[in-house]
């Protein structure tokens, strides 16, 4: 029996992913496909356009036979922390003996991939240099990082591979590969239609972000006749109910508006307010919400401190524009947001991290023509498979279940997002079962 293993956020989910499980299964000569698929929060600092069991539900109507979530820390971080997760659940499965991912070269080889993920995860002097180089010059992050390693590898496909979404994923979870000596292979696969960031309906394959900007413009007229042929026969159903009720990033303003403005130094301590009766100078605190958040450097901080007001009654995709600078860019700004909203902190994220990375695999769904693929993992894995919320904190270490905490609160936050938007019932994790389909 064998199996490959998918990363992806399917946010929403359309024909490429269709023809990305088709073909996956395909190239690894797999009998099942194993998704681990972001939560109700993704990579670009927002709320999913779908909840993830609606998603779930679309990828398994349409070849997934087994989709598991991704740990909202992973899903909402850079695509080092993002690649990392995810490959450190399929690893942990044992039963998953490829990885198939979407590239946007058809003639960069994998050889490339390994090559590149080799040189930044033993990060030699020479490298360590050239970056620092890149980042005196004020160049971003990621600019400084393909310049220094196409000077280190004398080759022109450092600039392919690390200049768009895809590749730069691709690149790492062949890092998070090297690193964890895994025995799954990568498979990488050429993207068809749309680029990534296109925003426009076109071609046989269009962009997940082409099809939520078509849902955000049309959302009161309900008008999706446009997106048809881009939605798998399978799954319309499912699509048209769920576009009935979508999730758009500016329902997290308010609690975002109150994160930037209420800072610590607006509320003196019960000792800075014991000083004023005393008539002695009431001392500010230096330190604000924005410390120890994910994703939130000094710089970050202190231009995050400098604007907030500016924030005030501006949409969440203004606030990040406004935010981002020369040196941070505004994905980086968006996912410091996001931590923010969701209080996900540095000191967590790197004590997990140290301590294994993940510490169980849960369950949104499976197709029960795989029950053999089920039991493998049952039998293999050496994460405990989570399907019922209820026997969490039975099955987790207590580092493992402040880190489900964590998942489960993310998850509560966004449906009660959108039960107030829309009137819909609240159903809590514990109230909910895997998909069985």
């Amino acid at each position: 029996m064998r199996t490959v293993g998918i990363i992806a956020e399917y946010n929403p989910f359309h024909t490429g992913h269709e023809y990305h499980i088709q073909k996956a299964k395909e190239l690894a000569d797999a009998d099942y496909a194993v998704v681990v698929m972001s939560p109700d929060f993704v990579q670009r600092g927002e709320p999913a356009i779908f909840d993830k069991y609606t998603r779930a539900r679309m990828a398994l109507q349409c070849g997934a036979d087994l989709v598991v979530e991704l740990p909202v820390c992973y899903a909402t971080g850079s695509a080092e922390y993002f690649a990392e997760g995810a490959v450190r659940i399929l690893d942990a499965l044992g039963v998953v003996n490829a990885l198939c991912f979407g590239a946007e070269a058809a003639d960069i080889s994998r050889d490339s991939f390994l090559d590149i993920a080799a040189l930044l995860l033993e990060e030699p002097a020479a490298y360590q240099d050239a970056l620092k180089g890149g980042l005196r010059k004020g160049l971003t992050f990621p600019k400084a990082r393909a310049e220094a390693v196409r000077s280190c590898l004398n080759s022109d496909a450092a600039d392919t591979l690390l200049s768009s979404p895809n590749n730069i994923l691709g690149v790492e979870y062949c890092k998070a590969l090297q690193k964890l000596h895994s025995s799954i292979t990568p498979i990488p696969l050429k993207r068809k239609g749309s680029p990534y960031s296109d925003q426009q309906l076109g071609g046989d394959y269009c962009s997940a972000g082409a099809i939520r900007s078509t849902i955000c413009k049309n959302f009161d007229s309900d008008g999706y006749s446009s997106l048809s042929r881009y939605i798998p026969a399978a799954c319309k159903e499912f699509f048209g109910e769920a576009c009935r009720t979508p999730v758009f990033p500016d329902e997290l303003l308010p609690i975002l508006t109150q994160k930037l403005i209420c800072t610590n130094d607006n509320f003196p301590s019960a000792e800075n307010a014991a000083d004023s009766f005393t008539g002695k100078p009431v001392r500010h605190l230096t330190e604000t919400h924005f410390d120890g958040i994910l994703d939130i450097s000094s710089a970050l901080s202190a231009r995050m401190e400098k604007l907030r007001f500016d924030c005030v009654g501006k949409s969440y995709n203004e606030i990040a524009t406004l935010i981002k600078s020369k040196q941070i860019t505004e994905a980086h700004v968006r996912r410091a947001l996001l931590h923010l909203i969701l209080d996900i902190r540095k000191s967590d994220v790197e004590t997990w991290r140290t301590n294994g990375g993940v510490f169980y695999a849960h369950l949104l769904g499976f197709r029960q023509d795989a029950a053999p693929l089920l039991h493998d993992i049952k039998i293999k894995s050496a994460l405990p498979l989570i399907s019922k919320a209820a026997h969490a904190p039975g099955l987790l270490s207590d580092m493992g279940l402040q880190m489900w905490n964590q998942d489960t609160a993310a998850s509560h936050l966004y449906r009660s997002l959108r039960t107030l938007r829309y009137g819909t019932p609240f159903l809590s994790e514990y109230e909910i079962s895997p998909i069985r389909m």
